[in-house]
């Protein structure tokens, strides 16, 4: 049963197999790895949608598992057995397994990795972990394999449907099964059909599809028409090489057509790059800077790319997610995206500037100074040295709800202490803490993050239990960039640069001068940056000094997670030992 009344009445099949359902990713409690299939596929139904059906394209494994349940109660067998009769026995897949558990059987297999960005270190990934949400979601990724048994499921896949004159698949299914059912980018260049991704390629029609899972990533994409395909497997997490080796491949054995840019091959100073390009489909200007003699691209509310040259013109992100490229033209950019391309046109002259680029005129000393008397002026805000904030957790687009204690004690050090649970069931357990110089992220489902590099410096920021007073110091420039509206509330907009940390937006009322939302992106150390906007409501004063009591932390990965404050005590006792590590059964 979904949450949505019209969704729930008119889903069908074909719904869950394109990812129409309006559900953002759902991963959280199948992370954990203490639901049932039938949970798993429950909790989706408490998941609040993002979407209409049909009226956007939104990733969901958990629909790709109610799916392969639903094969297993029509066939009246489960799902791992339908799928070795049906397609690894005739195929000759000898060498592939239905979960993590059953590879370890075989006489060769391999162990996962994670690699730290920071560190340069690659660590094994506990196998144990990589198991148990796989159980739980078979049909959405639990399958094992190998190169040479992947490269016969891809010959199936190039010949229609067939295999040694045999069909598996109807003609009529397998044209179903590779047309696009739904649309990703506005222009049909990137598109969805019942579990492949669909690309054009020159004219041609790619399909591909990845799998991520703890400690393994592979990739694979096929050119029909001209069979040409090919896989890749890795036992490193979050590998780009299978993006990268797609145009590596397909440009190598098909060639690459001319393009609409002639300046690709061709290679311009750097400075010739540098300015503002309007990115229409989202409304923002992309500007294009040079910084410590590196190009630069700065996006509103996102951290800052660098950009690694290609050739000639073409630049990679090397700091975004795979599959990201930009090439420069005279007048206009192109980005390169897994969404599909977009042409951007280099602004030049003069024009109309928006609300943000006219700078009100105050300082941000003036503004800053305005901040700390909203929430209760300096002096009140020093006579507070320790703060404990008991609050109720509720992931709306994620089906998750819990609860978490937040300690913090002056100077430096912070702790926060997170229950999960679904169905009032604990299905997950949580730790992550600063002792002044070091800390720890730790989930009893996912491997221990020790904190480095960037995300140790914004930790850093973060704890300092006087950062509103100590701005001058954590960060090194401020910047009051415009006004913007958040809501119906217009807001000053202010860039705050650390430096070594990450830069974060604030946006503060003109009116009350609180802090109403923040924006940034959280530094990894594996290297993938996810950008985050925390909204503040329902500021309430106590001990002098006035807090929101509910936060809106908000990310393209597990959606709206609404955290509602039920008590806070200040000036208590906190021993220090607190801020330390805890077994939650992890390494």
């Amino acid at each position: 049963k979904m949450k949505d009344l019209e969704t729930d009445k008119n889903m069908t099949i074909r719904d869950l197999m394109d990812h129409s359902s309006g559900l953002n990713r759902t991963d959280l409690a199948m992370l954990t790895g203490k639901l049932s299939r039938k949970e798993l596929i429950q909790v989706a139904g408490e998941v609040q949608p993002m979407a209409k059906l049909n009226e956007k394209f939104f990733y969901n494994n958990i629909m790709f598992s109610a799916a392969g349940e639903i094969v297993a109660t029509v066939q009246k067998q489960s799902w791992e057995s339908f799928v070795q009769k049906r397609i690894f026995a005739p195929l000759g897949m000898n060498n592939s397994a239905m979960s993590i558990a059953q590879m370890q059987k075989t006489k060769d297999y391999s162990f996962g990795y994670e690699y730290n960005s920071d560190t340069k270190e690659t660590t094994k990934f506990p196998i144990s972990l990589a198991v148990r949400p796989l159980d739980g979601v078979a049909a959405a990724g639990a399958i094992t394999s190998s190169a040479r048994d992947m490269a016969k499921w891809i010959d199936f896949t190039m010949n229609g449907g067939e295999i040694n004159g045999k069909r598996l698949v109807s003609e009529k299914s397998y044209e179903e099964w590779t047309k696009p059912q739904n649309k990703i980018s506005p222009n049909d260049n990137f598109s969805y059909s019942f579990g492949w991704f669909l690309k054009d390629f020159d004219g041609l029609q790619g399909i591909g599809h990845g799998g991520n899972v703890p400690g393994f990533t592979s990739w694979a994409a096929m050119i029909p028409k001209k069979r040409l395909g090919f896989v890749m497997l890795s036992n490193v997490s979050n590998t780009p090489f299978g993006n990268e080796l797609t145009s590596i491949i397909f440009d190598g054995f098909l060639g690459k057509k001319e393009t609409s840019n002639p300046d690709n091959s061709v290679s311009v100073s750097p400075e010739k790059e540098v300015g503002k390009y309007r990115f229409e489909q989202a409304g923002v200007d992309v500007e294009i800077q040079i910084k410590d003699g590196k190009l630069t691209a700065i996006v509103p509310g996102q951290p800052v790319y660098e950009l690694q040259n290609i050739s000639g013109r073409k630049y990679k992100l090397s700091n975004a997610p795979t599959g990201f490229f930009v090439t420069f033209s005279d007048d206009s950019l192109l980005l390169e995206q897994p969404q599909g391309n977009v042409k951007m046109s280099k602004i030049t002259g003069s024009r109309k500037t928006s609300k943000s680029e006219n700078k009100p005129k105050i300082t941000a000393d003036e503004l800053m100074s305005k901040a700390i008397e909203a929430v209760g002026g300096e002096a009140n805000y020093r006579k507070i040295t320790s703060r404990v904030i008991f609050a109720d957790i509720d992931a709306v687009h994620q089906g998750v709800k819990g609860n978490s204690t937040v300690y913090a004690k002056f100077p430096n050090k912070t702790a926060t202490d997170t229950t999960l649970t679904v169905f009032g069931k604990t299905i997950g357990k949580g730790w992550n803490f600063f002792d002044g110089r070091s800390g720890e992220d730790a989930y009893s489902y996912y491997s221990l993050e020790k904190f480095s590099g960037k995300r140790l410096e914004d930790v850093r920021i973060d704890s300092d239990f006087y950062s509103i007073l100590n701005w001058k110091t954590n960060f090194k420039t401020v910047e009051v960039k415009g006004t913007e509206k958040v809501g119906e509330e217009k807001c000053f907009v202010v860039e705050l640069t650390p430096e070594k940390g990450t830069k974060v937006t604030n946006y503060y009322s003109i009116k009350s001068f609180l802090l109403v939302k923040r924006s940034g992106a959280t530094a990894s150390s594996s290297g993938h940056s996810e950008s985050y906007t925390i909204t503040y409501f329902d500021y309430r004063e106590i001990d002098g000094i006035r807090l929101p009591f509910k936060t809106v932390n908000t990310t393209e990965s597990m959606g709206d997670i609404i955290s509602t404050v039920k008590s806070v005590k200040q000036n208590v006792k906190i021993d220090d030992k607190l801020f330390s590590p805890r077994n939650l059964g992890v390494k």
